[in-house]
Parts: C-alpha cells; structure tokens; sequence
C-alpha cells in the first residue's frame, strides 16, 4: 500500500519524504470531477489488465450470440418426439436464447473506461446474472434434456464472462481502491449538492415572502391612515350623531313592546281558558295570545278591550276557573288597560318606528361607514395574508436552519480523507470562504 501513498502525496502537492499533505482547495461544484479523476489516477495503474478482462468479457460475449443462434438452429437427434413435447421444447427454447440475449444487450462498455464506470459495471453484472438464473431455470433444464452439447458451451460462456467480472472486483480490491466508499463519497457529494440547492430555493422563497409581507404591512398602514381621515370627515361625525339617536329610538321602541308585554303576560292562562267560551271575534283573540305587541299594533279599533271587558266579567262571576291570587292580579291588569293606555302606546310606536326610518335614510344616504367597511375588508384581507406569510416565512426558516451544511461537509471530508488520504478543503461557492 506505500506505492498508493506515494501517488497520493504526489498528487496532492505533498512532501514525499516527510509524509506532510499539503492542503487542496476544491470548489463545491468541481467536487464531482475532483473525485472521479482522484478515483481515476489510481484506477489508471490497474487499467490495463481491467481492460484485458473486459476484452475476454467481450470476445466471450460475441461467442455466446454464436453459440445461441446455434442452438436456433439446432435440430433434435430424434425427430420422432410427440408434437407436444416438441411444442414444449420449441417454446423454451425460444425463451431460453431470448433471456440470454436480453442478458447480453445489457452488457456494454465504453472503449474509455472510468473507475465509476468500472464499479458499476461490477454492481449490474452481478444482478444482470442473478436475473438471467432465475429466468432461465425451466429453459435449461428442457435445453439440457434436448441440447446438452450446446447448453454446456453456453454455460461455459457465461462462466467465462462471471469468471473475468470477479476477476475485475479483485484487481480493484487488491489496489486498495475501495469502490464503496468511493461510491458513499459520490453520494454524501450529491446529498451536499442538494442541500445547498434546498437553500439556495429556501432563499429565493424567502426573499418572495418577506417583499410580499413588507408590501402587506405597508398596504394596512396605509388604510389605517385612511380610516384615520375618514373619522375626520364632518359625515362621519354626522353618521355617529344618527347613530345615537336611531340607538335611542331602539331602545325607546322596546321598552314600549315590554310595557305592552307586561300588560298582557299575566292574562295569557286567563285568556286561553277565555278563548274556549268565546263563539266570535276568536281569531283576534288568538293574535293577542300569540303576540299581543303585534296585535296591539295591528288592532287600530282596539277592538280587544271590548274582548277584555267580557273576560274581566267573565272572571268576576267565576266563570274562568282561577286561583285567587291569579284572578285578583288578572283584574288588576284588565282595570290597568285602559284604552288611553293602548292608544297612547300605538301612537308611541309608530312615532318611534317612523323615526327610526327616517334615521335609516339618512345613514344610508351617508357614504362614510360603507367606505369604512370597505377599507375595514381590505384591512381584514392584509391581516389574513399577512399572517399566512409570517407562518411560511417561520416554516421556511425552520427547514433551512435543520439542515446543518456545515455538518454534512465535515462528514464528507473526513470520507475524502480516510479513501484518498488528502485533506480536503471544500470552498463553497458566491466566494465564501473555504474551510
């Protein structure tokens, strides 16, 4: 192995009688290269007797087509078989020379061999003649009972070439050239290639997120100020005041409809048991004990008191089984109902009831809240965008800062270092600075 650590130390620049290697700096897109010429200086020294097995391997691949188109032509010793059997034997003999053929389209090489392409070659013949028995399984045994003289030449061939491929594995194992590794450096290179793209597009995704996010903040500030100035603007002040007052109006409007409710919630048990007695005027009656707000405002003879007048002698006499208590406070309710009373609340609410109206037109004739809307949407709309960039912008950050660059490249020289016995210093690109 001294005569590999000489080529190395050569190679690299290092001093041959101290044993010191010099440093090499290789840039992360050269790195490929930089590793398949390192494989391949050592691999040169090896070259030609590969070479020579790749040429028995070859020549042994011709003799095998020959060998297999003679088994096409072949005829059976004994004609007279059964035509089943000859149809059985016809059909795996077909198989047979199309398994190995398709065996050997797979077999080729370039007249300018590589190390990488050397080990790959090695890796695919060994699983191209795994394939090639497992096919061939049934095929040779009908080969071997009709053709036993051509099926032992083609297993010879073969034989051959398996013999020259293991053969190639040995001279690359006995140069010290250890493929595996080799092919864990290829890989671990390809894993740090990818990484450093990951975030280069991390990045770029990055910098689209953060533009976009700082156009978003602009944006709402921006209708911020404009909801400010319209707050300013004499119609809002205006639309404020209408505001209050149609509140007002609201509130003035219900405590109307609870008077109205109080008046009539205790006489609802008196009034269903009322309304079984009655031959006429039921429907009125009903709509009173359904909704008397709505009764009470619909009712513009206010027809019911006469109703209720029947009731109240209807309860004196007895006639409406109640309790004492509840008999004596249903009359005190009906003495309360006074159609002064009623009108007094009709009139109320259809005052009430009109201002509000005339309220709703004066607001709707007001621009100001629907533009205040419009920019509170738009206001709502750059919230929401920007909080789903802040959530990718955090994501984004998150999946660069786990992949730990400077890991993986510590990891892929100390690989440099113990297959070519060269300290490796990897320069990443954009000009930073090599470690």
């Amino acid at each position: 192995m001294g005569w590999l650590k000489r080529i190395f130390r050569s190679d690299s620049g290092a001093d041959e009688e101290t044993g010191v290697v010099l440093e090499e700096t290789v840039e992360i897109s050269k790195l490929p290269v930089w590793i398949e010429e390192r494989s391949d200086r050592v691999f040169l020294r090896v070259k030609p007797e590969i070479e020579k097995q790749f040429k028995i391997i070859m020549d042994e691949k011709h003799t095998l087509l020959s060998n297999l188109e003679d088994l096409r032509e072949a005829e059976l010793q004994n004609p007279n078989i059964p035509e089943r059997e000859k149809s059985i034997m016809e059909g795996n003999r077909a198989s047979y020379i199309s398994q190995h053929k398709q065996f050997l389209n797979m077999i080729e090489t370039s007249n300018a061999l590589t190390c990488k392409e050397v080990s790959l070659f090695c890796k695919n013949f060994d699983e191209l003649l795994e394939r090639l028995a497992a096919t061939t399984v049934k095929g040779h045994l009908v080969m071997s009972e009709f053709f036993s003289n051509f099926t032992s030449k083609i297993n010879k061939n073969v034989k051959i070439m398996k013999d020259a491929a293991d053969r190639i594995e040995s001279i690359l194992g006995e140069s010290n050239l250890n493929i595996e590794s080799i092919d864990d450096i290829r890989k671990s290179v390809a894993e740090l290639n990818s990484k450093i793209k990951v975030i280069a597009e991390i990045g770029e995704e990055l910098g689209l997120h953060e533009k976009k996010l700082a156009n978003s903040r602009t944006l709402r500030a921006k209708l911020e100020k404009s909801i400010d100035a319209l707050k300013k603007q004499d119609s809002f002040a205006e639309f404020q005041e209408a505001d209050n007052e149609r509140n007002k109006s609201w509130k003035e409007l219900k405590r109307i409809e609870e008077e109205i409710g109080s008046l009539f919630s205790p006489l609802d048990r008196p009034m269903r048991k009322f309304e079984r007695m009655l031959l006429e005027d039921t429907k009125l009656f009903c709509r009173y004990i359904e909704n008397p707000v709505t009764a009470v405002i619909d009712d513009d003879g206010l027809e019911i008191l006469s109703l209720m007048e029947k009731m109240k002698s209807a309860i004196s006499e007895g006639k409406i089984e109640l309790k004492d208590k509840e008999a004596e406070k249903a009359s005190q309710k009906l003495n309360q109902m006074t159609k002064e009373l009623l009108t007094e609340l009709r009139t109320r609410h259809a005052e009430i009831k009109k201002t509000i109206k005339h309220i709703d037109d004066e607001m709707r004739n007001n621009t100001v809240m629907q533009d205040l809307n419009d920019i509170q949407y738009k206001i709502e709309h750059a919230d929401s965008q920007i909080k789903l960039l802040a959530d990718k912008i955090d994501n984004a950050k998150k999946t660069r800062d786990r992949i730990d660059l400077e890991l993986l490249k510590g990891e892929l020289k100390e690989k440099i270092k113990q297959a070519f016995m060269i300290e490796v210093n990897i320069k990443w690109q954009d000009s930073q600075q090599a470690s």
